[in-house]
This record gives C-alpha cells, sequence and structure tokens, in this order.
C-alpha cells in the first residue's frame, strides 16, 4: 500500500518494512496458511514456485522449508532487505527479485511448477489496467498444468457495509501493546484504506497511514485469468475451503492451472 500521513520520526516506523514483519501474527498466518498452498501445488518439483508480492518473506522462507525451491519477488528494495534477513537466518535456499508483477516473466522466465499471490497484494497492483497487465505477468511464468493461488478480500461483500472497518488486531512489541484497525471507504474503481493504530506509552497516542486498493471482484478475477490461458478450479471463501459465498465469505481465493 501507499503510506501516508506520517511525517518523519517515530512516524517511519509505521510504514517500514520491519514494522510491518513485528505486526503480524506470523505462526498463526503460516499455520493457517501453508498447508493449504503445499495441497494446491502438490509435491515439490523441478519447476519450483513464486512468491508474488512476497513481503517479508515469511512464507517464501516457509515454503523452501517444505522443500520447493521458491522465488520470492516484491517492488519494494526494503521488503526484499527484510526477506533477505529472514532466508539467511532460516538458512533457507530462496532467491529474490525486485520487479513488478507484470514485469516478473523478464526476471524468473517462465516453467515454474506454481505461484501464489496472497495477503490482498494483487489489489495494490495500481490501475484497474495494471491488474490486468499482473494477472499476464504472473500467468506468464507457469507451465502447462501450473498452479495459480490468488488470496484477497471479498470486497463485493465490503462494498455493502457502511461504515466498512476490519479489526482490531493486537500486537506486542517491546512491551508496548499496539492495536490497529482499517477503514475502507469506496469509490469509483478504488478503495481508500486508513490504517489506525493506538497504544498508551507516557499516555494514549496515536499514528495512521492511507492507501488505495483496486476492489477486484470474483467475475472480473475469473475472465481476466482465463484470458490468459487458466482454467479456473476452484473458488473458496477462506483457507479452510468452503465454497465462495459472494454475501458471506470475508476473502476470496482463486486456484486456477495453466492450460495446454
Amino acid at each position: 500500500m501507499v503510506a501516508g500521513g506520517i511525517a518523519g520520526g517515530e512516524g517511519e516506523l509505521f510504514r517500514s518494512a520491519t514494522w510491518y514483519d513485528q505486526t503480524i501474527n506470523w505462526e498463526a498466518r503460516l499455520g493457517r496458511e501453508i498447508d493449504v498452498l503445499a495441497e494446491v501445488f502438490g509435491s515439490p518439483g523441478d519447476g519450483g514456485v513464486i512468491d508474488a508480492g512476497c513481503g517479508p518473506g515469511r512464507h517464501a522462507c516457509a515454503m523452501a522449508a517444505r522443500g520447493y525451491r521458491v522465488t520470492g519477488a516484491d517492488i519494494s528494495d526494503e521488503m526484499l532487505v527484510v526477506a533477505t534477513e529472514h532466508a539467511t537466518k532460516m538458512a533457507e535456499d530462496v532467491s529474490f527479485v525486485a520487479c513488478s508483477y507484470a514485469e516478473l516473466g523478464d526476471h524468473v522466465g517462465s516453467g515454474h511448477d506454481g505461484i501464489f499471490c496472497i495477503g490482498n497484494g494483487l489489489a495494490v497492483a495500481g490501475t484497474q489496467p495494471d491488474v490486468a497487465a499482473s494477472i499476464e505477468g504472473l500467468c506468464g511464468t507457469l507451465r502447462v498444468g501450473g498452479k495459480l493461488f490468488i488470496q484477497m478480500l471479498n470486497f463485493t461483500l465490503m462494498h455493502g457495509e457502511n461504515p466498512c472497518v476490519r479489526g482490531p488486531r493486537v500486537v506486542t512489541v517491546d512491551g508496548v501493546e499496539y492495536v490497529s484497525f482499517r477503514t475502507y471507504q469506496f469509490g469509483q474503481h478504488v478503495v481508500e484504506v486508513v490504517n489506525t493504530t493506538l497504544w498508551h506509552d507516557s499516555g494514549w497516542q496515536m499514528r495512521s497511514w492511507s492507501g488505495r486498493l483496486i476492489p477486484i471482484e470474483r467475475y472480473v478475477l475469473v475472465n481476466l485469468l482465463e484470458a490468459c490461458g487458466m482454467d479456473v478450479l476452484h473458488t473458496w471463501g477462506s483457507y479452510a475451503q468452503e465454497p465462495f459465498d459472494i454475501a458471506e465469505s470475508r476473502d476470496l481465493i482463486v486456484v486456477a492451472e495453466k492450460r495446454g
């Protein structure tokens, strides 16, 4: 997301890759998500898998620990610094590249067994044309039969909520408890997001940052994937793999396969 509304000093902490990494409950996320990714991709193959929008590299390292040859890609050099530190610390053989989704094939080539783009990563691609170019870039890295896994928010459900708020998310860093929530305001073809964090340290304090998402709906995503030579295998509403319900599911997960 594009950070804003925080000026210098302490505020830089809240939009840094290190801070983002600290605010995620990685034990819970990886415990919920890695088994599903491994199930979708099957046994590790020679083609390897790509973590598109890898952020601080936690998923890439966890997949490497399962025996997959993994490439992590992110447009943020700062995130890749943190990701490389994690891979080195965990002694996992993960390679990282700095590029956009659309440019991914130029950096990693084709013929991969799988690619995943999760944590709402595709929705930050930029504009609607950028989303289409991004999906083309993701699909172009796969071999025939290769699998693609995309997870994002169910924007259709959220659009009907007024106000639309997600949270709270609570994390403790250096003995201080931070409570964050996000509000989503839908405009024409864009969602404005404001993340607010509260904490008590010599009095109550608050920091906010803002960003934009592209609200990608299921039918748009499915049509773009099919146009890129993909067959959609599953649409789930969560990592529990229940069928996607447009009026109930909090998430949208799409699994697709590259057709011959």
